[in-house]
Formats: C-alpha cells, sequence, structure tokens
C-alpha cells in the first residue's frame, strides 16, 4: 500500500516510524494508492474522510490525535473500503501509560519504542517512565549501580522518538520514598531515614535531590515531573528518630512536600504527586483503612498542604464499583480542580496480566472520570518483580484509548478491532495469557503462589484440595498451543511452558501428602518419577522466559529469575531423594510430610477460601515460614 500525504511535513518523521507497523510506504502523489490531505484544527478532534484515492485527515490537541486517525484510515483500506468517515473528539486532554521499569524488568530501547508506537496508533499523548533508581545520577555511582539504569544518551534518544510520534515522555521518579533499591548501599547511608525512605530535615538529602533534578532535566524536553511521594508509611521512624526525635509524620511530610516541589519548580518543572498520603494522614481511627478508603474525610483545610501548581494523582486498581471512584474524585477537589487519575493494568502478581480483573476495574473508573471532570488519565503498568511479561499490557491501553476517542460509547468488540489494527494481532488470543491464573474460578490469579508453592512444605496445598487442576491446565495448553503472536510471542510462550508444568505441579504437593499418609507406595514411586518431569519443565520454562527477558528488558534483573529457578530445580531433587529414601527404608519418615497443611491465608476450617487475599510481596513468602 502507498500513501502520499499532504501538507504533514512536521508529521513525516512519525509517519516513517509507523508505516511498517501499518504496512504502508510513503509515495509520490502519482504512485500513491491513496493521497492523505492533513488539516491541523483548534479543537480536540481526530476525524478522517476516505473518498475513493482522497483521504483528509483533521487533528488538533497533538500529533497523537493524527496518528489515531492514520490507523483507522489504514484499517478502512485494508478492509477494501472506498468511502468512510470517522469523528472522534475525545474526552481527556491527555490519556497515556506509566510502565515500570523499576522493579528489575528493565525495558530495552527497542522495546520502548515499540510500546511507543503503538500507543501513538492508539492517539495516547503521554508516557510516564517510573524510575527509581533507574537513572543516571552522575555523581552517584551506586544510584541503580547493577540495575540496568537509563544512561543520559538512552533516555534522551527515547524522548526525541516520542516527540517525533506526538508523545511527551514524562519523568516519573521518587525524592522520598520507594528507594530501598538505592539506599542499600553504604554509600548512601547520609540520607537514609528508614529501608525505604529518604532523610528529610537533612541538607546532604536535598543536595541529592538537587543532582536528581539536574539529571532529569538534561534528559527529558518535557516540563512535568511526576515526584511520586506515595506510600511513606514508615516517615521519621528511622535515623530521622534518633537525629531529631519525635515528631507527627504528616508535619515532617508536608515540610519535605513544600522544599522538593519548589526545588523541582527551579529546574523549570511543573510537579505533579500520588495523592495517598494526604488521605492516609487524614484517617486516624479507622479500623482495618484502605488507601482511598471512602470513610476518609478530608479536613476542609487540607488544600493548603499541596503546594501552588502541583497537581495530585489518584490512583486505585482494585475496586469495580464507579461510586468508589466518584467519592475520591470529589474528595480530591478539597485538594486540586486538576487532579489526574491514574488506573491500573495488572501485571504485578502474576504471570500474565490480570486482564479481566483490570478491565472490570478500569472502565467504572474512566466513567467515574468522565462524569467527575477528569481531564487527565494515565494506565499504570507496575511490575513488582513479578513474573509478567510488560509487552502484553498493551492490550489493556487499549480500553483507555477507545473510552477516551468515543467517549464512553465504545465496547469490548470494539476495542478488539482496535487492537488488532494496532498489533496485528488477535486481543482474544492476548488475552488468554491470563488463564494459568484461574483454576479456582477466581478473578485473582494464583499463578505464582503455584508456581513457587515447595513440594515438601507445601504452604499454599490447603487452597489446592479439591481443585483438578491437571484437566484445567491440559485444556489451557490446549488452547494457547497454536497461538502464535508475533512480537508477543516470545511472552506468550513463557505461559504454554507455564501451564505445561502447572499439568504436574500445581497439585503435586496435595498429591503427594494424600499417598504420604495412606502409605501409597505404587503413587509414592510414581511421584518421585514425577518429579523429573517437573525438573525438565522447570528448565523449559526457564529457558522460555530467559529467551523472552533478553528480547524485552535489560540483562540486569534477571539473575533473581536465576535463582529462583535454581532453588525449585533443587526443592525437586530433595523431593525426590526424600521419598526415595523413605520407600528404601532409610528413613523412617519424612518429617515434612507429618505436618499438617494448614491454610495459608490464617482462615479457620469451613470458611470460604480467602485465596484473594493473597497479595504479592516476595516470592520466600509463599515457599518457607524460614529466614532468607
Amino acid at each position: 500500500m502507498k500513501i502520499c500525504f499532504k501538507n504533514a511535513s512536521d508529521l513525516l518523521d512519525g509517519i516513517n516510524l509507523v508505516a511498517a507497523d501499518l504496512g504502508f510506504t510513503l509515495s509520490c502523489e502519482s504512485e500513491a494508492d491513496v493521497t492523505v490531505y492533513v488539516e491541523v484544527s483548534k479543537d480536540v478532534i481526530s476525524s478522517v474522510t476516505l473518498n475513493g484515492k482522497n483521504a483528509k485527515i483533521v487533528y488538533g490537541n497533538g500529533k497523537a490525535r493524527f496518528f489515531r486517525a492514520l490507523m483507522e484510515l489504514v484499517s478502512m483500506l485494508k478492509a477494501s473500503k472506498t468511502e468512510g468517515s470517522i469523528t472522534f473528539n475525545p474526552l481527556f486532554i491527555s490519556n497515556g501509560a506509566m510502565l515500570d521499569v523499576s522493579r528489575n524488568a528493565v525495558m530495552n530501547l527497542k522495546y520502548l519504542k515499540f510500546y511507543l508506537r503503538k500507543m501513538a496508533l492508539l492517539g495516547m499523548n503521554t508516557f510516564m517512565l517510573y524510575t527509581e533508581d533507574t537513572y543516571t545520577v552522575d555523581s552517584r555511582p551506586y544510584f541503580g549501580h547493577m540495575r540496568g539504569r537509563y544512561s543520559k544518551a538512552e533516555i534522551k534518544e527515547l524522548d526525541a522518538y516520542a516527540q517525533k510520534l506526538g508523545i511527551e515522555l514524562v519523568p516519573c521518579i521518587q525524592v522520598l520514598g520507594h528507594l530501598a533499591t538505592a539506599l542499600r548501599w553504604a554509600a548512601m547511608a547520609p540520607v537514609k531515614d528508614t529501608t525505604n525512605a529518604l532523610l528529610t530535615n537533612c541538607e546532604e538529602t536535598y543536595t541529592l535531590i538537587d543532582e536528581m533534578f539536574k539529571s532529569i532535566r538534561e534528559c527529558f524536553t518535557s516540563n512535568r515531573i511526576h515526584l511520586g511521594l506515595d506510600e511513606t508509611h514508615d516517615l521519621g521512624t528511622g535515623k530521622y528518630l534518633d537525629t531529631f526525635g519525635y515528631r507527627e509524620r504528616k508535619d515532617i511530610y508536608f515540610d519535605h512536600l513544600a522544599r522538593v516541589t519548589d526545588m523541582a519548580k527551579g529546574y523549570g518543572f511543573k510537579p505533579m504527586m500520588w495523592s495517598d498520603m494526604f488521605f492516609r494522614m487524614s484517617a486516624k481511627g479507622i479500623t482495618n483503612f484502605e488507601d482511598f478508603d471512602p470513610r476518609t474525610v478530608l479536613p476542609y483545610d487540607i488544600g493548603k498542604y499541596l503546594p501552588e501548581g502541583v497537581q495530585p494523582v489518584f490512583w486505585d486498581y482494585y475496586h469495580p464499583e464507579e461510586s468508589f471512584y466518584s467519592v475520591n474524585i470529589e474528595k480530591h477537589k478539597k485538594l486540586s480542580d486538576n487532579t489526574i487519575f491514574a488506573g491500573g493494568i495488572w501485571c504485578w502478581t502474576s504471570h500474565s496480566p490480570h486482564f479481566s480483573r483490570s478491565y472490570r476495574c478500569s472502565m467504572p473508573a474512566l466513567e467515574a472520570c468522565k462524569k467527575g471532570g477528569i481531564k487527565e488519565v494515565i494506565a499504570t503498568v507496575w511490575h513488582n518483580t513479578s513474573l509478567a511479561s510488560l509487552i502484553l499490557s498493551i492490550a489493556g491501553l487499549t480500553w483507555f484509548a477507545d473510552y477516551d476517542y468515543t467517549s464512553g460509547n465504545c465496547d469490548l468488540d470494539y476495542m478488539k478491532r482496535t487492537f488488532a489494527s494496532v498489533t496485528g494481532q488477535s486481543y482474544d488470543e492476548i488475552v488468554s495469557t491470563e488463564l494459568p491464573e484461574y483454576p479456582h474460578g477466581g478473578d485473582v490469579g494464583l499463578s505464582m503462589r503455584l508456581f513457587y508453592n515447595d513440594p515438601l512444605l507445601g504452604l499454599i496445598d490447603k487452597h489446592v484440595e479439591g481443585l483438578d487442576t491437571a484437566t484445567y491446565y491440559k485444556g489451557v495448553s490446549e488452547k494457547l498451543k497454536d497461538i502464535d503472536g508475533g512480537e508477543f510471542a516470545p511472552a506468550i510462550d513463557v505461559i504454554k511452558k507455564l501451564s505445561s508444568l502447572f499439568e504436574n505441579k500445581a497439585d503435586f504437593g496435595v498429591r503427594l501428602k494424600k499417598a504420604y499418609d495412606n502409605n501409597d507406595t505404587e503413587t509414592l514411586k510414581a511421584l518421585a518419577n514425577e518429579c523429573d518431569v517437573i525438573i525438565e519443565k522447570l528448565s523449559a520454562l526457564r529457558e522460555s522466559h530467559y529467551s523472552s527477558w533478553m528480547e524485552y528488558n535489560k540483562p540486569f534483573g534477571w539473575e533473581v529469575h536465576d535463582i529462583h529457578y535454581g532453588g525449585l530445580i533443587m526443592r525437586f531433587e530433595t523431593a525426590k531423594e526424600r521419598i526415595v529414601s523413605f520407600l528404601a527404608g532409610k528413613i523412617e519418615a519424612i518429617a515434612e510430610l507429618e505436618e499438617a497443611r494448614l491454610r495459608y491465608d490464617c482462615q479457620p476450617e469451613g470458611a470460604p477460601l480467602a485465596i484473594g487475599n493473597f497479595l504479592w510481596l516476595r516470592y520466600h513468602e509463599n515457599v518457607t515460614p524460614g529466614l532468607l
């Protein structure tokens, strides 16, 4: 397909970037299949009209609106249409994604650019790069040491690439909490309050933060910056307490907030920040408090603590009720009339994004944003050292993009068509990668619990009893086997290997305990042999995961998975050795199997299984009650 563009000189760099993705080449008018006339509007609009060999694109509110219209035009042409038109008047001024590249998986530039191109074709115009210590601060060699941090040159290259596509690359950092990986080093001791938080009221800390801002200013053209400042629950309880004595957390927090925002503004930045701490500090006396708890009553004068010009970012990924978001959007008006909403595409507790749960929470949240006058939304894609490949999250971005462009009048079938047009892949096939998460029929994934569950200690076994996991996973493997996935193929292959592993591993401990209790020697012999099968499948999964990781990410962080896989393989070596020794009479009992299995959730026998209450913290918590 050959396309000629008229009045599009400032778009040509970006058009060249996406041409191969859409399957066309640029051409002169005489040789073109279609000539596209481009018009810039003052309105927030994305419009395309096709009439034979001529087409017109009208766009306003940035280049990303053009690329959405271009995608729609190419979709028409690929469907052999000669006439057609579509006009979007987007709801949101800014709609984008935040990608977590701080939790071991540091996506490489090749696939960050891939991600940006797909965002542009969806019409999204903002991309936040969440970097805790995975960017370069010249004067701090231990900041991001061996973490795969981006060089200044890499960020500048990515920034220039994003600009060509009409996407604003926004730095998203931390200037208080969530800095454990940086603060682990002795070189950072002077600025460390607790394991996670910087030491406030300390000039060395503000020297570090100034160096952070300086580095970020050199790399990003955007004047916007996300300062983080969330979840600092332990603030003032470590070195601060020893040095300065006890002080109310809110006073420490708000003094620091005022100072760092002034520093950011000094570099020409317009700051934003997560808003959860305003709610947490207003929630004294509320039992079982959860972030943005609807019972929270914000003080009438809470807004005075938010520095002028700082945008609060209201995040939530957990609630399927529109009312939850509506109530909190209204409460945020006490802070600012310019709040940003951040939803989530769950990649932080699983091997694959929890598409179903994410969708159920995202759509009512976006509806509340529409009704509440929110003008900026982002889809956060956290990683939290999970096993999920972040590249799969692009399917979830489609929800945010299509809701925006259709003013909330989209449906899932339309989103599937959009995803296929943007990626060339089947939405249903990509989303089917979540199937290994739900052998229990719930909406919270079990894959990481089943994956790390120990064959002899079986901390998760009580929650698997009664599930026919072998049949379930054989069915999943059958559904996944013929999926190709194009650029997503390496990530999908990991899920295929995982499902195959779970055909054996998911209920191995349950079957082992039952055979041992019944003194079923024949089954114990078979289970000893099955250890070899599981080891072989673990090795195959590790190989697939390694290939996928090295395709999408920098190599740093993979060492953690080598340690995990190695530990799992050795535990099955040990399990086989223990079973064989018992059968041979070398040991009188397998002590680990003598112990009763208890519920991991500590609920009484007979209570509904609270599988959904598991939260991923560190892998070993599902493996051993011992110390690591």
